[in-house]
């Protein structure tokens, strides 16, 4: 018998046995990697629960967490961001710059999973009071009129608007501005609604966001007459 002949034989006998062989090796690697543990790390973020109606809250430093959890590896590999969260209740809290101890039991997961560590452990949070302000409108002019006319009254509607936010933030606020107003060698009256600019002030709301404005343009011999 020939090598190629014994080689033939080796791979076609007891082929059933050897398939059933085969599916058994599968099922034991499959249970075996189902019911093995292992770890792995995700980032979370924080969320902030129950803030006083007079508070507001600034910066949250971490913005989100590593958690480390340790479970069954089938479960582990199925986990959705979602299911892991780190809520913190601030009903208790007060203005100024607040910091929380994180444990593993403040981790919200689902059940089979364990939390071994987080990092960092705390998270500091800027609290503030809430302060609401009515402030006037300036509407913010870019560019001129045709050549041979230039600008009347300007009118806003509302000339006023609430804004809210954190105390030390709305204390000095004297007005807000819209956004530009392109005249673009106007030779007409504008009248546009336009929102409203904040730049990057950390505004809690504005309102309303948008306002009227009339913009007169008109010849300058108007003026003269």
């Amino acid at each position: 018998m020939t090598v190629r002949e014994r080689l033939r034989g080796l791979l076609t006998e007891n082929v059933g046995l050897k398939a059933v062989s085969l599916i058994l090796a599968f099922l034991l690697w499959a249970f075996v990697k189902g019911t093995s543990k292992g770890e792995m790390t995700i980032r979370v973020p924080v969320e902030v629960e129950g803030v006083p109606d007079h508070l507001i809250v600034g910066k949250v430093d971490p913005s989100d967490v590593a958690v480390r959890l340790r479970g069954l590896m089938h479960r582990l590999n199925r986990l959705k961001p979602e299911e892991v969260r780190i809520p913190i209740e601030l009903k208790d809290a007060r203005s100024g710059l607040n910091t929380f101890l994180l444990r593993p039991e403040d981790v919200r997961i689902p059940p089979g999973i364990e939390v071994v560590a987080l990092s960092p452990s705390e998270v500091r949070m800027r609290i503030s009071e809430l302060k609401r302000k009515r402030v006037p409108v300036k509407v913010e002019l870019r560019g001129r009129p045709a050549e041979g006319y230039e600008i009347g009254s300007i009118r806003v509607d509302p000339p006023f608007v609430t804004v809210s936010g954190a105390k030390e933030v709305v204390r000095d606020l004297e007005a807000v501005r819209t956004e530009p107003v392109n005249l673009g060698d106007a030779k007409e009256t504008l009248e546009l609604e336009v929102p409203l600019s904040v730049g990057i002030l950390p505004l809690h709301s504005l309102e309303p966001k948008r306002v009227k404005v009339r913009v007169e343009v008109r010849p300058r011999e108007a003026l003269r007459d």
